[in-house]
């Protein structure tokens, strides 16, 4: 008599998947341990307390694998980190945005001046540490921001839109901006890091023709906006 195999969720015959899997979850579990995961770097080391930047935090080594016996799975748990503190800041996992290498986080303004320790807390309960590796130094000081002029330009045509911070120490200035238009969709709503006091930030804007200007504020309160331009008709 011809029997019916029973498959699962995944399509595999259960029997045989299992007897397939069990094997390499042992071999999984009882392999030699890879390179032990370790911090490596903090960019940038140095903010203003009056700035809000993005810090790329290095790892190197294997995060922990999790081995999920009951849904036959064997994954690389990101999520294996499960606190991250700059100083006396803490991050979730979810604010951590994963890249080649590590991963970014956002860091406020009004970070306590001085340095501080990085420190990223691991699901296995073991911490990973690297001492008085960021500093926050005192406030800049900016006076607003200016944005050069700018043409009329088509929906959704790409184009750059230069912001340069003003103030004594406007050439210091490497913080983010949020920003925004008078009626139309634009797009990113947050610009990149500035650079010596300038940010060139390539943006589309969707929307019906008409008169649109740009706004610019960052996390102090500190705003602009540009000159008043067209959005074209095709």
């Amino acid at each position: 008599m011809r029997t019916h195999e029973h498959r699962g969720v995944t399509g595999f015959p259960g029997p045989r998947w299992a007897l397939c899997l069990l094997p390499l979850l042992w071999a999984c579990s009882n392999s030699e341990p890879g390179p032990p995961v370790t911090l490596t770097s903090v960019t940038p080391t140095t903010m203003s307390s009056s700035e809000c930047v993005d810090v790329k935090v290095g790892l190197t080594g294997e995060l922990p694998i999790t081995l999920d016996y009951g849904t036959s799975t064997v994954t690389v748990d990101a999520a294996s980190v499960r606190e991250v503190f700059v100083g006396p800041q803490r991050f979730l996992p979810s604010s951590l945005q994963w890249t080649e290498g590590g991963f970014t986080l956002p860091l406020p303004a009004a970070m306590p001046e001085g340095k501080h320790d990085v420190r990223v807390l691991l699901s296995d309960g073991s911490t990973l540490l690297l001492p008085a590796s960021f500093e926050v130094t005192a406030p800049i000081q900016l006076t607003g921001f200016t944005i050069d002029y700018v043409l009329d330009h088509y929906p959704d045509e790409p184009f750059t839109v230069v912001i340069r911070a003003l103030g004594v120490d406007a050439g210091r200035f490497r913080g983010k901006v949020q920003l925004s238009s008078s009626h139309a969709l634009l797009h990113p709503t947050q610009g990149a890091t500035f650079q010596d006091g300038v940010l060139r930030q390539e943006v589309t804007l969707t929307g019906e023709p008409g008169n649109v200007f740009l706004q610019v504020m960052d996390c102090q309160g500190l705003q602009t906006q540009s000159n008043e331009f067209r959005l074209l008709a095709r």
